[in-house]
């Protein structure tokens, strides 16, 4: 059975004990088994406990919704009890009815005495996790028409709620599109079985004649290797990071998972990719320069920032070189205000496809200009102010309302100009805007 629909959520690996002690004790049983280290197993196993800790948070009051927490451990440890409880088919159908939709999905059902077993398979294949190759990337842009469509959808690797609707409607467009362009995150720890399942099952290849992805710390979580190995040699890419150029403009696509701290939050770049970067500004001349990348260098509605990229970018960003920054990480659609010293354009795009719980908005106004799904939140010291898009997720039955919406954005790069466009689920436009 494949893991396409299968979600592992706290209450799940904890159902089969009496309490969380009781597993935590067979897991440090297992640990001890295959780590000769015994201080070593046992730092093993309390990252396990906070792993456990931050998915209990992050599934709030929805477990059969799919949720991940922002830890290495814990994405990885559902991984690996998802692969392990498909192969063994220990899983159980349930289905969620909704106001529009209706979802079959699976959930892990296990007993006690499967996970000794699974924990010292578990602990072996993590203790040889090390990062894949990142090969450079080729040294020039790639030419691209002066009239240039490009699909951006980040954060889609669900397999889930609006995702698959996603893909159809880009594959349905009469308009077609010449880049599909993801902006990284396959779920929940871009294994290459999770990349075959959650990823390429839907992903609309026929769409464009290019397809490309960005490498996001859910993949760098397992070391990048489906990533590398599996993903980028099926998109005929050659490389996490490169350019497109035609008259008017330079498209640079970044790698800023590679390089951040293991199972970071904060983005980061390495050398030898920004070496490579300053020399595609330089050859860009005076073409406007358009950013995409996994990681955001500033978040009006999250606590994690960007500094590091902001540091790399530093010259680039104080000369304005930098006309637009497309982004995702963060699973929600959110359009900035002109950055007050940078100039840029920023765009968070990482709805494509998590389900992401609503945040609090009420108090914000509603945009008198974009219609009542969009919310004006002020600026803060660390963000600028931003339209953040507000509305109900039709494609997570039971949980309409608690789940902010996905989506995907198309962009129309027409000799100088840039159209960008907001697109729900179904293909319905919700915004569109000449960037000037």
């Amino acid at each position: 059975m494949s893991i396409e629909k299968t979600l592992v959520s706290y209450n799940s690996l904890t159902q089969p004990f009496p309490d969380t002690n009781a597993l935590l004790s067979k897991t440090q049983d297992a640990a001890r088994k295959v780590i000769s280290d015994q201080a070593k197993a046992d730092a093993h196993v309390a990252q396990i406990s906070q792993g456990l800790t931050e998915m209990r948070s992050a599934q709030g009051k929805y477990p059969k919704v799919m949720h991940t927490p922002r830890n290495t451990t814990g994405a990885l440890l559902q991984s690996h009890v998802a692969k392990q409880a498909a192969s063994e088919n220990k899983l159980e159908s349930f289905i969620l009815k909704g106001i529009h939709t209706i979802l079959e999905a699976f959930e892990v059902k296990f007993s006690s005495s499967d996970w000794f077993g699974w924990m010292t398979s578990f602990f072996t294949w993590v203790e040889d996790i090390e990062p894949a190759t990142c090969p450079a990337a080729p040294p020039a842009a790639v030419p691209i028409p002066n009239h240039y469509r490009v699909g951006v959808l980040g954060d889609w690797g669900t397999g889930l709620y609006g995702a698959p609707v996603c893909a159809a409607s880009v594959a349905a467009d009469k308009d077609g599109y010449d880049l599909l362009l993801h902006l990284g995150d396959v779920y929940y720890s871009g294994l290459g079985d999770e990349i075959e399942d959650r990823f390429f099952r839907f992903w609309p290849m026929k769409a464009a004649p290019v397809s490309r992805s960005l490498n996001g710390n859910h993949e760098m979580y397992t070391g990048g290797h489906g990533y590398f190995d599996t993903m980028l040699p099926r998109l005929n890419q050659s490389s996490s990071y490169f350019a497109f150029q035609n008259d008017f403009w330079t498209l640079i696509a970044l790698d800023t998972a590679y390089a951040q701290p293991f199972g970071g939050q904060e983005g980061d770049l390495f050398q030898a990719q920004v070496d490579w970067l300053n020399q595609i500004i330089a050859a860009a001349g005076n073409r406007k320069i358009v950013l995409f990348s996994h990681h955001q260098p500033y978040s009006l509605l999250d606590t994690s920032q960007g500094p590091k990229l902001v540091a790399w970018l530093k010259p680039h960003l104080d000369a304005k070189r930098i006309f637009a920054w497309y982004w995702g990480h963060e699973h929600r659609c959110v359009l900035y205000d002109p950055h007050p010293a940078f100039g840029v354009r920023g765009r968070c795009v990482g709805h494509g496809g998590f389900p992401q719980e609503r945040t609090d908005l009420s108090s914000a106004p509603f945009s008198p200009a974009l219609g009542s799904s969009w919310r004006q939140v002020a600026k803060t010291s660390d963000s600028p102010g931003a339209y953040v898009l507000d509305s109900a997720n039709l494609y997570i039955p039971s949980f309409e309302e608690q789940f902010a919406p996905n989506g995907f954005m198309r962009l129309e790069f027409q000799d100088d100009k840039l159209s960008e466009y907001v697109r729900a689920a179904d293909g319905a436009n919700l915004y569109a805007q000449f960037l000037t």
